[in-house]
């Protein structure tokens, strides 16, 4: 189950710290068809690449839109 967050750095905090529980849930979803086209592009693009991203990129913004940011320059 997913909190709510009060801002987008607590929800990155979060994703970071369950990071693991979050790759095995969303690898069963996508097993299962339940995942939708763009998300299954950035999973693609991230079993492809290793991705560096400092703390402070993370600043207020959520690790998934970090992602796509720098996957859009590559």
């Amino acid at each position: 189950m997913i909190p709510k967050f009060e801002n987008e750095a607590d929800e990155a905090n979060w994703a970071y710290e369950h990071r693991e529980e979050l790759a095995a849930e969303f690898l069963r979803a996508a097993q299962e068809g339940r995942v939708r086209e763009g998300t299954l592009k950035l999973l693609d693009a991230l079993q492809t690449r290793q991705i560096a991203i400092a703390l402070e990129e993370l600043a207020g913004r959520s690790l998934v839109s970090v992602l796509r940011e720098k996957l859009s320059r590559s």
